[in-house]
């Protein structure tokens, strides 16, 4: 019994090893084919993964190209809108130093004209002065000859009076 104890675990540990050897090779023929069908999976998805990024770049690369387009026109189309508003601008500015050259012209006249005016007003204000002083010089001249004719006649009155041919003769005598 004593060699039974030796030998059955001899047996058992030598048929353990031959199944684990097997069950070893079956492992690794299975992980093998897993790896194989992995490295399928992965290349399959690496070429998924390759041609969904090529027409990404793709796409990315039009719509940047789109907006691209679209960024030149709207520059385009400011810059024509620039142009055509300076043209303008420059339309209605040359029309209005017309304007303004035209409205000169009309001022300078109409200061001629007022200076003009005033000129003749100014004559109008000292002639008529010079008239109104020639009037008052006339009226004073006129009372002055009423007072010296006023004068004269009251010494030629006090004269007369005082003179003997002017007294009335004394009244007669009451007769009684």
């Amino acid at each position: 019994m004593n060699k039974f104890y030796l030998i059955v675990p001899f047996v058992l540990l030598g048929a353990f090893v031959f199944f684990y050897k097997g069950a070893l090779q079956e492992m690794d023929a299975r992980d093998q084919i897993k790896q194989q069908q992995l490295a399928a999976v992965q290349a399959a998805e690496d070429v998924r993964r390759a041609e969904l990024e090529r027409r990404a770049s793709e796409d990315a690369r039009k719509r940047q190209e789109e907006r691209d387009a679209q960024e030149r026109a709207k520059e385009e189309k400011k810059l024509r809108e620039y142009q055509d508003i300076m043209t303008q601008l420059a339309k209605e500015t040359d029309g209005f130093l017309a304007d303004s050259d035209a409205l000169q012209r009309d001022i300078n006249a109409l200061e001629l004209q007022l200076s003009e005016m005033r000129a003749l007003k100014e004559t109008t204000n000292r002639e008529t002065f010079q008239i109104a002083k020639e009037v008052e010089l006339a009226k004073i001249n006129r009372r002055n000859a009423e007072l010296e004719i006023q004068r004269m006649v009251d010494m030629v009155a006090q004269r007369l009076g005082a003179s003997s041919l002017a007294q009335m003769p004394p009244p007669p005598a009451p007769k009684k």
